[in-house]
């Protein structure tokens, strides 16, 4: 069992991931933006966050930037989801571990999180 920090605005696509992150096993944190993110984050070390890019507040390259900043969290993988090309994130200048193309297939996301986890 870890702990996943799922960051999301779009409430369904969180709970989903929530759902089949707890039946995994696992115990999920959910954040709707990258401020939430850090502070739950800087309270409880996840073994991995899944964040989206575009969100209000703070978004995933932001998040990336504060995470990679942040000494305890900069090992934590990340894995960035978007429904822009892997470019486009790149080019904001977000260092991740892993992209996701938004719509995703969520078996694939899972084991992709689960070979990504710090045990």
């Amino acid at each position: 069992m870890a702990i996943i920090l799922v960051v999301d605005d779009e409430v369904g696509i969180a709970r989903l991931l929530e759902d089949v992150f707890v039946d995994d096993g696992h115990e999920v944190m959910l954040a709707s933006n990258g401020r939430q993110a850090l502070e739950l984050a800087l309270t409880t070390v996840p073994a991995i966050i899944l964040t989206d890019l575009m969100m209000p507040v703070m978004d995933g390259a932001e998040l990336a930037a504060a995470l990679a900043a942040e000494p305890r969290l900069a090992g934590v993988p990340l894995v960035m989801m978007s429904s822009m090309p892997e470019g486009v994130v790149v080019a904001k200048g977000a260092a991740f571990t892993a992209f996701v193309r938004k719509p995703f297939n969520i078996y694939a996301l899972v084991d992709l999180a689960n070979s990504l986890i710090v045990r």
